[in-house]
């Protein structure tokens, strides 16, 4: 009886070793590779802007430098329909006085007109007969500002944001820089830096016979 129970105890021991020996092993988790975070597409960098020239700039700032007032001949889209002829234009600050090409060169009619006065500063303008052969003198009428209105040498140079050099030219016997910009084709004159021409939109402008600070407040202020 005796054997029995050591049996029984040994085979009890047995069992409990091997059981201790067999120990479940719990399995390892393989670790999931992280999510991969879609990164967006880096954008190209902005283009700067063309802007203005150092070299473009110091010639354009001339104009201000130099040019306090300014008689010229004008000859553009306004002026076509009487072929060769030009415009007369005064420019003083922000005075303007221009005599359109006249079709009848009589003035004898009540209504009749050759010069126009325009204000910038109070945006007015107004037509007058002003030459000595005029048969009623003086100031016939309020008219539309924006009718009247036809861009001046200094428009073409004012408010530019974009301007490079493309090239050289002579115009008019003078030497100019043929300028791109955002406001067209400019020819600026290399001592004043004002246009002597311009090109925009299929359109030429020339600005000939150019008289510099030679224009007296008389000359642009209707009397």
């Amino acid at each position: 009886m005796k054997n029995k129970y050591l049996t029984f105890l040994f085979f009890i021991v047995i069992l409990l070793y091997i059981a201790s020996c067999a120990a479940v092993q719990q399995p390892q988790t393989a670790s999931k590779p992280e999510a991969t975070v879609n990164q967006p597409a880096a954008e190209p960098p902005a283009q700067p802007k063309q802007g203005i020239s150092a070299d473009v700039k110091e010639l354009l700032d001339k104009s201000k430098a130099k040019v306090r007032s300014i008689h010229y001949h004008y000859r553009g889209p306004e002026t076509k329909k009487f072929g060769d002829n030009f415009y007369d234009f005064y420019v003083k600050g922000t005075k303007i006085r221009y005599m359109p090409a006249l079709e009848i060169k009589t003035l004898d009619r009540a209504d009749s007109y050759d010069t126009i006065f325009i204000d910038t500063a109070a945006k007015a303008a107004q037509s007058y007969c002003a030459a000595a052969y005029c048969a009623y003198k003086g100031k016939k009428a309020d008219i539309n500002y924006d009718d009247a209105y036809i861009s001046t040498i200094f428009d073409w140079v004012s408010g530019l944001t974009e301007a490079a050099k493309v090239g050289e030219e002579v115009i008019d016997d003078r030497s100019t820089w043929k300028i791109d910009t955002n406001k067209g084709i400019l020819w600026i004159d290399l001592f004043y830096g004002i246009p002597l021409k311009a090109e925009s939109s299929g359109e030429t402008y020339r600005f000939q016979q150019i008289s510099v600070n030679s224009v007296e407040d008389a000359d642009v202020i209707p009397s």
